[in-house]
């Protein structure tokens, strides 16, 4: 473990918690791992995705706790999944799904931000922008840049004065650019800080998922690096590699987290070290016993993760409220 944000450390996880990990890696070993250069599969997902959410109620729709919005992002349009908290909202979470960029929508991800909206008391935006099972990470990415810069440009519409920006997998790959988009565009003023669960910041594929092995759980190696090769075709330049290999000067703090038998583990620290070097504001923390994807599963290791980014949040809106961030 590289670095640990402020109450995590390796040695600070309890056995149950590890053990718990441990069943569930037994059983993971056991499954097929997901191949997400194929793309058959991921249409055969967002059909099925696509049915279920037309023949099941949307259950924080029916209860006014989230409401989907399309805004006009540049000369495209883009789909919100607008959640609100209950309480009085203290900032605006922008929140980008995972899915290696192929798959996945925001409301798939209602477990993850709806905690985030109630605990954090914050407004959350997640960001339905163009699945590249076309190969066109280009849109993906237009369609990240340009609805980060709407909702920058529309924050006392959201009667809010903070951003925090955040994704996993892919999604933290295209929250990060999209970071470095109000960047270059002089609108990151109001971004209180990044937090990354498993990010992709490397599209050349890092060192850990080429040396990763059969044994890897959850993703396939060779098939991942055949997605990078695919979706980087439409690319150029810098974007090309990816934000790893962008100027990371002037950004606010951020919270890497990381699983350590992720194939994708060095994007995690790769990205802290470079952060940590130019602004002196990342954290890093490395779950032992921990795949791609990790907080997704049902373990306490999970819930350990989930709530250590809530807590980050919460502590770094209010650190960057008291010193009048934002205004």
């Amino acid at each position: 473990m590289k670095a640990a944000a402020p109450g995590a450390s390796e040695t600070a996880f309890t056995r149950e918690e590890l053990a718990g990990a441990r069943r569930l890696n037994a059983v993971l070993s056991l499954l097929p791992r997901y191949h997400t250069g194929r793309r058959w599969n991921a249409r055969t997902v967002q059909a099925v995705v696509r049915a279920i959410h037309f023949l099941v109620p949307d259950r924080l729709s029916r209860c006014d706790g989230a409401i989907s919005r399309t805004i006009a992002a540049g000369d495209r349009q883009v789909g919100l999944r607008l959640t609100r908290p209950v309480r009085a909202r203290r900032g605006l979470y922008v929140h980008f799904h995972g899915g290696a960029w192929v798959m996945g929508n925001a409301r798939l991800d209602d477990g993850i931000t709806r905690p985030i909206a109630r605990d954090c008391r914050v407004l959350v935006a997640g960001i339905d922008f163009h699945n590249a099972a076309d190969d066109r990470l280009d849109l993906a990415l237009q369609d990240s840049k340009a609805s980060v810069e709407w909702l920058a440009d529309h924050l006392a519409e959201f009667e809010v004065e903070q951003i925090i920006l955040g994704g996993e997998s892919s999604g933290a790959h295209l929250a990060a650019e999209a970071l470095l988009h109000l960047r270059a565009r002089g609108k990151a003023e109001a971004v209180a800080g990044f937090v990354s669960m498993c990010g992709a910041f490397d599209l050349g594929g890092s060192r850990s998922l080429r040396l990763s092995t059969g044994r890897s759980l959850v993703i396939d190696r060779p098939s991942a690096l055949r997605n990078l090769q695919r979706l980087t075709s439409s690319l150029s330049g810098r974007e090309a590699k990816g934000p790893l290999f962008a100027d990371l000067s002037g950004l606010p703090p951020a919270l890497m987290v990381a699983g350590a038998l992720d194939p994708i583990l060095d994007d995690s620290i790769s990205m802290y070290e470079r952060w940590q070097s130019q602004n002196g504001n990342a954290e890093c923390v490395v779950f032992p016993e921990a795949p791609h994807g990790f907080n997704r599963f049902p373990t306490k290791l999970a819930a350990r993760a989930n709530s250590l980014v809530r807590t980050w949040m919460s502590r770094t809106l209010d650190r960057n409220a008291s010193a009048g961030g934002g205004r």
